[in-house]
């Protein structure tokens, strides 16, 4: 009875979870519609010109100050409304789109082309209209609103930027990816003592060594790795052979499966002949300890049996624990050291895209327009920082990847 309560409460809590998300995915649908439709028309307002018209002097004759008031009201319940929904839609996109690695990004990539990009665009493609466009009090509150929607992106992306970053981390910690190996698929821990530094540990040292083969392993006795032999109690049946040497009578303890891609212990209880035991191929290892040798398959055969191996990918996952915070705190206090440098090299980058755009235009206000972005950007210390912390976070992601490329995909 309480089994079935259980499964039904299970059942009406996925139901509750699944009708809130529905409402979400709505609430985000409207959210964005609202959104584009506001901003479009600041936009629309900001561009044709309309928004510097309503609230500066033309001619000699002037609006009259309700009418400007009232557009200065106006743009103010809009930017007020469009940063309601804004939050909405990406509060609404943050739960929906929680474990997409490129929302972050995404996020990042739209407050920078708000802060900066936007002004670009009006100095470039408006150049002779540019100082018109974006003068008068309507103007430059609409421009202000822009950058606040910029710093609105940008909270919520470094925010998943950061998640993801510590999500890798915690998963590569557990190792969920040692679950479906073809070698040792199954096998349990054994409590033993950690070594010093996990990444440094032979095959025996880790959890997934067997105690009941470990004591006789060729391996063991040989203190050697089996990734560096190309053998091992995993992938061998010739290694557990010679770990029954001397005691093939004596119970181990069976607890793998057929399929857990190795011959189960129980299976070679059997094989307690000392001639099968004197056909396998040995060769001399470290300590003078005979190993047993596969002459049928190749190196890289061999190699990818590792691979596959749940010890070899416990010590990957060893590797990635040591070098993973190590990049993750590097990386920062490099760039804090560095910070003068990384300075030098953004105003240089400003300039050279600055005489690239000037190179690349029709027209030769786009390079006033190119110089105005790097003051822009080299004038403010705060907009530097800003920049080269966004540029940290992306490198220590990248970084973070190739780390598990080269120890998950890879497996160097």
């Amino acid at each position: 009875m309480r089994v079935t309560q259980g499964a039904d409460n299970r059942r009406n809590d996925l139901l509750k979870t699944s009708v809130l998300m529905d409402w979400i995915s709505v609430l985000f649908k409207v959210s964005v519609v609202a959104t584009a439709c506001i901003f479009g028309y600041l936009l629309y307002g900001l561009f044709s010109g309309q928004l510097a018209d309503a609230t500066i002097a033309r001619g000699v004759s002037k609006l009259a100050a309700a009418e400007k008031q009232h557009v200065l009201d106006l743009i103010g319940q809009l930017c007020t409304w469009l940063n309601i929904t804004l939050v909405i839609s990406l509060v609404c996109c943050c739960i929906l789109y929680l474990d997409e690695e490129a929302t972050g990004f995404i996020m990042l990539g739209s407050a920078a082309f708000l802060a900066f990009g936007l002004q670009f665009c009006i100095d470039t493609l408006f150049a002779a209209d540019a100082a018109r466009l974006t003068s008068g009090p309507a103007s430059i509150e609409t421009l202000s609103e822009i950058h606040t929607m910029a710093l609105i992106f940008a909270v919520p992306g470094v925010f998943l930027i950061l998640r993801h970053l510590a999500s890798n981390f915690v998963e590569a910690r557990q190792g969920q990816d040692l679950l479906g190996m073809t070698y040792g698929q199954g096998v349990k821990k054994v409590d033993r003592p950690k070594p010093i530094i996990p990444a440094f540990a032979k095959c025996w040292e880790l959890p997934y060594c067997r105690d009941g083969i470990r004591v006789r392993c060729p391996i063991f006795h040989a203190k050697t790795k089996c990734w560096k032999e190309r053998v091992g109690c995993m992938c061998e049946e010739n290694i557990i052979l010679l770990a029954m040497d001397g005691g093939g009578s004596r119970a181990m303890p069976a607890e793998m499966a057929k399929d857990a891609g190795f011959v189960p212990i129980g299976d070679l209880l059997t094989k307690t002949d000392t001639t099968t035991r004197l056909t396998i191929q040995t060769r001399v290892g470290p300590r003078g300890v005979r190993i047993p040798t596969n002459p049928h398959l190749t190196n890289a055969q061999k190699a990818e049996r590792c691979r596959n191996c749940i010890i070899y990918n416990e010590h990957e996952r060893q590797k990635y624990n040591l070098v993973a915070p190590i990049i993750t705190v590097l990386v920062p206090a490099i760039a804090y050291i560095e910070f003068d440098v990384l300075r030098a090299a953004l105003s240089n980058a400003m300039d050279a895209i600055a005489k690239l755009i000037g190179h690349l235009s029709f027209n030769s206000d786009s390079t006033a327009a190119g110089n105005a972005l790097e003051q822009q950007v080299s004038g403010s210390s705060s907009i530097e920082l800003i920049i080269i912390v966004c540029v940290v976070l992306v490198v220590v992601t990248w970084s973070l990847k190739l780390l598990e490329f080269c120890t998950f995909k890879i497996k160097i």
